[in-house]
């Protein structure tokens, strides 16, 4: 793999991370925001209040969908850049 091909490919991963990093970040503290709005603070799950637990639980899901999505869009760019495996 010649050098342009080589930084392009790491420019796209780059992107694709940071892309997904934001989107983990702004699910993570907008939904805290979010639900502590739509709950009121009486409310609780397991002792915790209500919209700690589903911020909380949002941000895992969130991250485990993010996974597999990295997962796909990588193997979509290295068979673009042809570097699978």
């Amino acid at each position: 793999m010649d050098r342009e091909k080589l930084e392009a490919y790491h420019r796209a991963n780059i992107t694709v991370i940071t892309v997904l990093l934001i989107i983990w970040a702004l699910v993570s503290y907008g939904g805290a925001l979010i639900a502590k709005a739509l709950f009121s603070a009486k409310a609780t799950i397991f002792g915790f209040p209500a919209h700690y637990w589903i911020s909380a639980q949002l941000s895992v899901i969130t991250f485990v969908v993010e996974i597999f999505v990295y997962a796909w869009i990588m193997n979509n760019l290295d068979k673009k850049y042809g570097v699978e495996e």
